[in-house]
């Protein structure tokens, strides 16, 4: 077997293989004479059918088969010959005229991991932000834990309902004239003003008492995630039914121990302490992004196609989850969505080289430690999470995790990375 290797550019490689002669007859040979132990024809017995006549009515069928599984037998021995880190399935075309035993070749078009020039992480240069928590931040953290143990009463004299109120009702829905009673509901109960509600429907409950009815119209997007409502005009059809008031708790030492602290300075001291712990980590997650960016500026590298439009799938995905939470209709792909994708396959391609350099390896030590991190971050038990991940994917994915926050943490150990305090609240 004769294998000749032309590159075809950075990242694809081209491998023409001919095959000898001999190895191609005794596969011929072996296919015709299974199917000849088969084959039943008109005029000759059952395993008793000529050769030249099996070849009339076999032969394209005999001829495919055993040419793909002379490749299968070959290609991985072609490439390992070479030592090519082949990406994807390779593309593999039949050369010349294979009625010629003598002259059976083909070539396999390959995608191989690009070469990556010596990376100097000493010349990355990166800032760090700091994120001082201002002082009015403490206060709003109390104001939302007064707001998230709120009870609800029954207004003592009746009145219109305001913004914060919990308000229930009746709700119809007509579109373009036409009732749905798919979007209708009884005895509907939201906060006002919790984001829960289209606009609209939100401002229009403002200011209806106990029994009060009004017709709210609105008009949704052409791009509205449910087609039977783009474009078109609904009349929301409203009848309050009742409404309670939001009753605050005082902010005091009792409150504290609701929350499971022994006082209200305690709690302070817990929510700062929070609030610090979050700004560090937003710091960290811009300097490690910021680190990976410079990375991937600082060092060209070809991107394989077949990876690329693996993420982009990946990215799109991403894109229609969250259009759907949004409501509306995913856009299709953009350019920057194409770059994003670029990006990310150039900065796994760096990151991975960085490891096999420098030797960092996920040991089962490492994984233990992140699934009891997972562990105590979601509150479930730590043996849980070990049987979660022994699903081979999951665990891959794991792996994948571990690995790339090592190797970023040495990147960021060589780096020239200054501090620069950000303003208080930013």
């Amino acid at each position: 077997m004769q294998v000749n290797v032309s590159r075809v550019s950075p990242v694809e490689v081209s491998l023409r293989v001919s095959l000898p002669a001999d190895r191609v007859s005794a596969a011929l040979d072996r296919a015709y004479n299974e199917v000849g132990r088969e084959a039943q024809l008109r005029g000759f017995r059952k395993g008793k059918v000529p050769r030249n006549v099996l070849k009339q009515v076999y032969g394209p069928q005999v001829t495919s088969d055993v040419l793909r599984r002379l490749i299968d037998e070959t290609l991985p021995g072609a490439i390992s010959a070479e030592k090519l880190e082949v990406i994807g399935q390779p593309r593999v075309e039949p050369e010349g005229d294979l009625a010629d035993i003598a002259n059976w070749v083909y070539t396999a078009h390959v995608e191989v991991r690009p070469e990556i020039a010596a990376i100097d992480l000493g010349k990355l240069a990166l800032t760090r932000n700091l994120y001082p928590v201002a002082e009015t931040a403490l206060g709003e953290a109390l104001e939302r834990r007064r707001n998230e143990n709120a009870t609800l009463r029954t207004p003592e004299s009746p009145r219109a309902s305001v913004t914060t109120d919990s308000v229930t009702f009746d709700l119809k829905v007509s579109v373009d004239g036409a009732e749905r009673a798919e979007f209708g509901a009884e005895g509907r109960t939201v906060e006002i003003g919790s984001g829960l509600l289209i606009t609209e429907l939100n401002d229009g409950l403002i200011g209806l008492e106990v029994g009060g009815k009004k017709d709210i119209s609105v008009t949704f997007p052409e791009t509205h995630a449910r087609k039977e409502l783009a474009g078109k005009t609904a009349v929301f059809h409203v009848t309050v039914t009742a409404i309670q008031e939001k009753v605050l708790p005082n902010l005091d030492d009792d409150f504290a121990k609701d929350l499971g602290e022994e006082s209200l300075d305690g709690l302070k001291a817990k929510i700062t302490a929070q609030l610090e712990q979050a700004a560090k980590e937003r710091s960290d997650e811009e300097l490690r992004n910021d680190a990976v960016e410079a990375l991937v500026a600082q060092n060209p590298v070809s991107v394989p196609p077949s990876l690329v439009t693996q993420v982009l799938a990946q990215l799109q995905q991403e894109m229609v989850r969250e259009a759907r939470i949004r409501g509306i209709a995913p856009e299709g792909i953009s350019d920057e969505l194409k770059s994003e994708a670029e990006s990310r396959v150039k900065a796994g391609l760096l990151l991975t080289e960085i490891a096999k350099v420098n030797g960092i390896q996920v040991t089962d030590a490492d994984l233990n430690a992140r699934m009891e991190e997972i562990a105590k971050e979601t509150g479930r038990a730590v043996q849980r999470v070990r049987v979660e991940y022994r699903e081979p994917q999951k665990r891959d994915m794991l792996i994948g995790a571990v690995l790339e926050d090592k190797v970023v943490a040495l990147v960021l150990s060589k780096a020239a990375v200054t501090e620069k305090t950000a303003e208080a609240g930013k």
